[in-house]
């Protein structure tokens, strides 16, 4: 393997400017999904949102200040897809979506809009990145795509590591989320099939070895093309069956980075463009101190990355922490970036759903069903709300000795719930269970909430059962604090 075809990857101007005009599209569809709930995801819970009521926080999670923030994000969206100003738009959508994707992860019950957002993210990170170099330094352009292509490649690495440990490996993972009636598009359809049905089995092997192996193959020059076309393949087959909102279109441009100019997919996928449709009028040069500031940021991360990684999986698998203050200065640096370990769709996150309803507060029935996961407009089919109910119920498993952070949380969803002062929200917990030759979805806990007076019920509907328990073969256990993967008492 060439040191020097390592470190110099390049990509053509002409795809790069297709995929960043599809990642301008997918985002417009992401803001304008998000725009039709925007009081709930992107204001304060003073103000019937999602995010905590911290000074800080409502300095833009409020009504003044979110038609602005609305207003430069749609316009940044639309420089981008049409190719105009792309520094500047590609800096603004990147300011904002590490706001509201990164920073806001553990000061909202949103979570970041969790992977699909995170995945945003990660694009707008690679979009602005990209245009700066192609503009002002272009010297550095290839510097920037290693440190996209090892990012991504570092992001499918660690899916599907902890895929094959949290229960993937023995057929545990996928098949829940295809019948879960919160993530599956075609759950009635896979909700007839036998648990036993090897296709099952194969899809979960599939799903956490081409991770692994696609991350692998990114790192080898001659191989890189096909490591990002086996993810490419691996979420288009994904897209038409589970709910994950933009992420798999996020995904599928992350893995054409690697499609090398000379390449024949390069052709096929650049000569129908229209001619001009790469801009690649250079800007003025950065200044000198600026180039090798950047150049030095670029490495540095590079560097660091691997280090970040692993890291993370010291702190989760071996269950150790560092020195005190290594760790917070860790804690800080993988914070600051949004690096984690992708705990995406596994087990704790597939085997349950949860449905609200309303009742009044001194009866037990009716109980009036607002969660709607299958009808288009209903505000539970939006990918970002089922996210939201995921985390709010899997801090069950992630902190169970500390129902502090469960009940604030659970209080403030709850209050974005239109409902009368004499009628109380009512969380049902459904278990999702594999027997033999079907699917069952339990009952097993309901979680009453009385916002006027700020408590919280739980009852347990099936006596053995365990909410705050890990599912079976999974590494999960409790976090010591949000942010963090050290265990309690590590």
């Amino acid at each position: 393997m060439s040191l020097d075809a390592f470190l110099h990857p390049q990509i053509s101007s002409e795809l790069w400017a297709l995929l960043r005009t599809a990642y301008g599209v997918l985002l417009l569809a992401t803001l304008y999904g998000a725009y039709r709930h925007g009081r709930r995801f992107f204001l304060s819970e003073r103000w019937g949102g999602y995010a905590q009521a911290l000074p800080d926080v409502e300095l833009l999670h409020n009504p003044r200040a979110y038609p602005i923030v609305a207003a430069v994000w749609f316009a940044s969206a639309a420089a981008i897809t049409v190719g105009r100003f792309t520094v500047v738009a590609s800096l603004m959508n990147l300011a904002l979506c590490y706001y509201f994707f990164v920073h806001m992860r553990w000061k909202g019950v949103l979570r970041g809009m969790g992977a699909p957002g995170f995945m945003t993210y990660w694009c707008a990170a690679a979009t602005f990145l990209m245009e700066l170099t192609s503009r002002h330094a272009p010297q550095l352009r290839s510097t920037a795509l290693l440190l996209v292509q090892l990012d991504y490649a570092f992001i499918m690495l660690s899916a599907g590591l902890y895929k094959s440990t949290a229960g993937y490996l023995f057929g545990t993972g996928m098949e829940l989320g295809m019948v879960n009636p919160m993530w599956g598009y075609l759950h009635r359809v896979f909700g007839r099939m036998s648990p036993q049905n090897p296709t099952f089995f194969v899809l979960n092997q599939l799903a956490w070895s081409l991770e692994v192996l696609a991350a692998v193959l990114m790192v080898i020059p001659p191989l890189r093309m096909w490591g990002g076309l086996l993810m490419v393949v691996s979420f288009i087959a994904i897209a038409v069956k589970i709910k994950l909102g933009v992420l798999c279109g996020m995904v599928i441009i992350g893995g054409l980075v690697f499609v090398p100019p000379e390449s024949i997919l390069n052709g096929w996928l650049t000569n129908w463009l229209p001619q001009g449709f790469a801009d690649t009028t250079a800007g003025a040069p950065l200044a000198a101190p600026l180039a090798f500031a950047l150049a030095a940021a670029l490495w540095t991360y590079i560097v660091a990355l691997p280090l970040a990684h692993a890291g993370l999986f010291y702190n989760f698998y071996a269950k150790r922490s560092f020195a005190p203050r290594v760790q917070r200065a860790f804690e800080r640096y993988t914070n600051l970036f949004g690096l984690i370990i992708w705990r995406v769709f596994s087990a704790d996150h597939t085997n349950f759903f949860i449905h609200v309803y309303l009742r009044p507060r001194d009866a037990e029935e009716p109980l009036v069903q607002l969660s709607d996961f299958g009808r288009p407009r209903s505000r539970f089919r939006h990918v970002g709300e089922c996210i939201t109910l995921t985390s709010l119920f899997t801090t069950l498993k992630y902190y169970p000795s500390d129902n502090a952070i469960f009940r604030e949380r659970v209080l403030r969803y709850s209050r974005t719930i239109p409902h009368a002062l004499d009628e109380v929200v009512v969380f049902r917990y459904f278990n999702m269970r594999k027997s033999a030759g079907r699917f069952q979805c339990v009952p097993v806990a309901e979680f009453v909430v009385d916002t006027s007076v700020g408590t919280i019920v739980e009852r347990s509907l099936e006596q053995d059962f365990n909410v705050r328990a890990a599912s079976a073969k999974s590494p999960l256990r409790a976090g010591a604090r949000p942010g963090s993967y050290v265990a309690v008492g590590a």
